[in-house]
């Protein structure tokens, strides 16, 4: 997600994915109207996969859209998804689509994926940085002897944090 030309053009092309599929959950409540059974099931969770997915693109959008990608969104709202989420998505959805909204749901599925590694990276960083300097945490931290030890491996396995202990004994 580079520069701001960039970001504007992701925050068009999620807006536009998200008015399509609004106009699809329409036309499947439209359907349900008629439709009874397994089949009408079969919409009420594509229904639901589409609500999620919209909340999800929301969430994007909504931090994108000033192009500071702050990555303030929640991870929870972007990667929450029906259980049944792959296979309606792969099976019913995706082979309903026309070429070119199927090339545009995956260019905004492509954004949706970089953002929540983005977003889970930053917040691994923040809570790993905030663990280390929290003496309430390190206190908690130093008592779980299979983290203690993790840590260990990981400073013997870095030379340039192996030669900073070194240097202190």
């Amino acid at each position: 997600m580079d520069g701001n030309i960039d970001i504007r053009k992701q925050v068009v092309l999620l807006r536009s994915v998200i008015g399509r599929k609004i106009m699809e959950i329409d036309e499947l409540e439209d359907k349900l109207t008629v439709i009874k059974g397994d089949e009408a099931d079969q919409y009420l969770n594509m229904i639901d996969f589409l609500k999620k997915d919209i909340i999800g693109y929301k969430t994007i959008v909504d931090d994108l859209k000033d192009g500071s990608n702050d990555l303030s969104g929640y991870i929870e709202d972007i990667a929450t998804l029906p259980p049944d989420s792959v296979r309606i998505y792969n099976d019913m959805y995706l082979p309903a689509l026309s070429d070119e909204d199927r090339i545009e749901d995956n260019a905004a599925m492509d954004i949706k994926i970089k953002y929540v590694q983005d977003l889970r990276r930053a917040n691994e960083l923040y809570l790993g940085r905030m663990a280390l300097t929290d003496p309430k945490v390190l206190d908690v931290m130093l008592a779980d002897e299979e983290l203690v030890r993790l840590i260990g491996n990981i400073v013997m396995e870095t030379p340039e944090y192996f030669d900073i202990i070194l240097k202190q004994l």
